[in-house]
């Protein structure tokens, strides 16, 4: 078995994709952007599709910040990452801009109420800190470590890059047990956790517990 680890391009864009939407499912049926903004699967894979072909750097909606493994040469697995505010503007920033300009007006003002909600268990990320968001594994390539691979090789290419950083960090939604998990056993800990006690929150969601994880790379 040869497992190889490489950036992705734009040839990635369908598996990014599905990547995102289940990250997005977290094992259940429920896509987040669909229910904050009330469209459908179809409708925001296409604004989605819009978004990556963009490639802003500095959030999780942008191909080149990804990475694929592959293993005998098939698409197995990938994960996004980024600096946090490595260009000036936070990642949530540049996010919430680019979604302003491929989403329709009205969905955009209909879901302020939704948006404060989120806003209830939504954390703030460290400047100057390694991201990493939106882990998808291909269910018959699950057990063999993809998940440690690709932060271990975000790391080192970020570390060849120049760039320096002290800390990495991960959100997760707490039903997910497998990044939480594989985040534990690459010595990641729990620095906060949130949640939002308006079980409104749950036809958004499918938990309404989110968990910051933090790990220093000189540990």
């Amino acid at each position: 078995m040869n497992i190889t680890i490489r950036k992705a391009t734009i040839e990635d864009k369908e598996f990014i994709t599905t990547a995102i939407i289940e990250a997005e499912k977290s094992g259940s049926d429920i896509i987040s952007y669909c229910k904050i903004f009330s469209i459908s699967e179809a409708e925001f894979r296409e604004i989605l599709s819009n978004i990556l072909d963009e490639d802003f750097e500095g959030q999780e909606l942008c191909i080149s910040g990804y990475l694929i493994a592959e293993v005998d040469g098939e698409r197995a697995a990938t994960m996004g990452g980024w600096l946090e505010k490595e260009s000036g503007m936070t990642s949530s920033m540049i996010k919430s801009n680019l979604l302003m300009h491929f989403m329709d007006r009205n969905k955009l003002l209909d879901a302020a109420p939704n948006l404060k909600l989120m806003n209830e268990i939504d954390f703030h990320r460290d400047e100057n800190s390694l991201q990493i968001e939106i882990s998808y594994t291909v269910d018959k390539f699950r057990g063999l470590g993809l998940y440690g691979k690709l932060v271990n090789e975000r790391v080192r290419l970020k570390l060849e890059s120049g760039k320096t950083f002290e800390k990495i960090q991960g959100i997760v939604l707490k039903n997910n047990n497998s990044p939480v998990n594989a985040l534990t056993k690459l010595g990641f800990v729990k620095a906060k956790e949130k949640t939002c006690t308006n079980n409104d929150i749950l036809n958004l969601l499918p938990t309404n517990t989110k968990i910051l994880y933090e790990k220093y790379i000189n540990n």
